[in-house]
């Protein structure tokens, strides 16, 4: 950074403000005090001839330094001392009295985003289906923006508060302001009951009801590429069975801690086979080393490697348990919003 140069000499800018006499005007004084009685036979003559003299000299020294003139701009500055160390002078309001000053505008990044309780009625189900649905900051203030989406399964005997509970709208609030992800709208879907996928209607009423619905009510990107499905524990295996059978609806699919169905086990192969390579989504496979399906996690893996399925697969420290997914998830939702 620039700085300003050090005065040359101190005393140069010390003399310019001082009002004083110099010791050649003492010396003066004092000589001329000691001529006055030079001759004791002049003296009383040349007393009021001395002083009067004394008297012009000192008015005419005195006249030439009673106020000097300060330079208008200063070039040199004290040592020690900044500009900022200057006295300021206050501001003066220069607005006319008809000015109107704008009103500020509040940041609706600042403001994070907001998990509202939706539901429809469900013809599927033949009862209402119940969602919870994250809309990101400034979704109000950009009416002509649409956004990806992201579908996120609870687990077993839990429900659709589980994934708000590990931190979801804060997590992703901090990542929509620290610009690591664009803004997207997460769908949590309710599984009210719990049944063998065989017999279960919930993943017909996810497909065909309920992706339909928030599309029709939101500003949704409605492309394969902006959708994507994900879920935990039992969430995991609805996101992988919904995701395959669905390929053509889902970009992306998440597995977190993941046990497949049992009927899955052997569908892998057939899923593989029936959809072109170009279609498969992008698969995201994680769990805990202490969580006690992790060989199940780890054989769907090692099915994709056989087929060469392009994949991401971690085996974290850790359990079964929300501490686990919850340490986990701005991880997931970096994975997710990847290309958004």
């Amino acid at each position: 950074m620039g700085g300003l140069e050090p005065p040359t000499s101190a005393s140069q800018t010390r003399r310019a403000g001082r009002l004083r006499y110099t010791p050649a005007d003492k010396s003066i004084i004092r000589s001329m005090s000691k001529r006055q009685a030079f001759s004791p036979t002049l003296a009383p003559s040349f007393s009021k001839l001395a002083a009067a003299l004394v008297c012009l000299l000192f008015l005419v020294g005195c006249g030439t330094q009673i106020i000097p003139e300060l330079p208008t701009q200063p070039t040199q500055e004290e040592p020690g001392l900044s500009i900022t160390d200057s006295p300021t002078l206050p501001l003066v309001n220069t607005a006319q009295p008809n000015d109107q000053e704008p009103t500020p505008t509040p940041d609706c990044l600042l403001d994070g985003g907001a998990v509202e309780e939706m539901v429809f009625s469900s013809e599927i189900l033949d009862a209402d289906f119940f969602y919870k649905i994250y809309l990101p900051p400034c979704y109000d203030s950009n009416p002509g923006q649409d956004y990806p989406v992201l579908y996120l399964l609870h687990g077993l005997s839990y429900d659709n508060q589980q994934w708000v509970r590990l931190g979801l709208a804060s997590e992703m609030d901090a990542l929509i302001l620290s610009g690591e992800v664009s803004p997207f709208i997460v769908v949590l879907p309710l599984e009210a009951r719990f049944a063998p996928p065989e017999s279960s209607l919930f993943g017909d009423a996810v497909i065909q009801e309920l992706l339909p619905h928030v599309e029709s009510n939101f500003r949704t990107l409605d492309e394969k590429a902006y959708r994507a499905i994900g879920g935990l524990s039992r969430g995991a295996a609805w996101a992988v069975r919904l995701g395959f059978e669905h390929y053509d609806r889902y970009g992306k699919v998440g597995g977190h801690s993941l046990p497949l169905f049992k009927s899955d086990v052997n569908r892998v192969q057939i899923w593989l086979k029936e959809i072109p390579k170009g279609d498969l989504p992008l698969l995201y496979l994680d769990i805990g080393r202490n969580d006690p399906d992790w060989q199940t996690a780890l054989a769907f893996a090692d099915q994709l490697d056989q087929n060469a399925v392009p994949h991401q697969w971690y085996l974290f420290n850790g359990d079964h348990s929300e501490s686990y997914w919850s340490a986990h998830l701005a991880q997931y939702l970096r994975w997710y919003a990847r290309d958004w």
